[in-house]
């Protein structure tokens, strides 16, 4: 089997990430794994019990106002395995969840693999499996269970991600222009498809995840806005393009957010993925047979 490298990105997840990191070392009888937290500027001292109290078995690197993406992206630089996981440090994992998740990887044309998610506050009857965007302004909602077996879907969440280290390395990671929080996953998700690869579900593998009201941290909500928008200028053509920014367009500050559109790398980066993919949004959304 191929070694694997747990990548937990953290800010002030107090227990949650003590509780996170001991479940999965108690739940993964896997042979070759390794455990990253990335400790993103925390100042609850969690990431300091979490090197106190498992030591060597939970490596801790430091970082400060790196965002999801860029702690992700701070993990795998440091990471040893062949194999990625990048799991929230909220989540709780069943025995077998490790194996599960990685089996179908052994599949070269698969290139992402997640599980399903149950609300940790409301059991295994809210699961979801994958996702969908559900309108022009991307808003994301849950898919229900298909199949027992692994089965194509159109995105994955970031509370739990699974890729190779060098398809993640030669995809070029999570979007590092991403503001802070916010469809950083989705993103990825969806580069995986435009790359070639697909995007499956694991269905037997669980994960339950505490889906909060509202974030331990400050997010700007123009700052979400502008990851949509920015994801949406990366890889939809012009027509849909403009369905997304036409639905956005109410939105908070949005003169302000199309500004920083303009000053950031997003059309060099659209420019270099249009050159690169093998596949369309077109092909995308056919594929599922549906739009937005």
């Amino acid at each position: 089997m191929m070694p694997v490298s747990v990548i937990i990105p953290t800010h002030n997840e107090g227990e949650n990430l003590v509780d996170t990191v001991e479940c999965i070392l108690d739940n993964t009888d896997y042979p070759a794994f390794e455990l990253i937290v990335v400790d993103d500027g925390s100042s609850d001292g969690s990431c300091d019990t979490v090197a106190r109290r498992f030591g060597r078995r939970a490596a801790v690197v430091r970082g400060q106002d790196l965002g999801v993406s860029g702690a992700r992206n701070l993990g795998a630089h440091h990471a040893a395995g062949d194999l990625l996981i990048f799991i929230d440090a909220h989540c709780y994992v069943q025995a077998d969840w490790m194996r599960l998740l990685v089996a179908p990887l052994e599949q070269p044309q698969i290139g992402m693999v997640g599980p399903a998610f149950a609300d940790l506050r409301r059991g295994d009857m809210q699961a979801g499996y994958g996702a969908i965007w559900q309108n022009a302004m991307l808003d994301m909602g849950w898919l229900p269970r298909r199949s027992d077996t692994p089965y194509a879907v159109p995105l994955l969440i970031g509370g739990c991600q699974v890729v190779r280290r060098r398809d993640f390395a030669r995809l070029g990671g999570y979007d590092s222009g991403m503001t802070r929080w916010g469809s950083e996953d989705l993103e990825l998700s969806l580069r995986f498809w435009l790359m070639g690869f697909e995007s499956v579900i694991q269905p037997q593998a669980l994960v339950h995840h505490l889906f909060r009201d509202r974030q331990n941290y400050h997010v700007d909500q123009a700052a979400i806005c502008y990851n949509r928008l920015r994801m949406a200028f990366m890889h939809f053509n012009p027509v849909r393009l403009a369905r997304v920014v036409d639905a956005l367009k109410p939105a908070y500050e949005f003169a302000r957010i199309m500004i920083m559109l303009m000053q950031s790398d997003t059309m060099q980066r659209r420019n270099q993925f249009l050159e690169a993919r093998c596949r369309d949004d077109d092909w995308f959304f056919a594929r599922f047979h549906y739009d937005i």
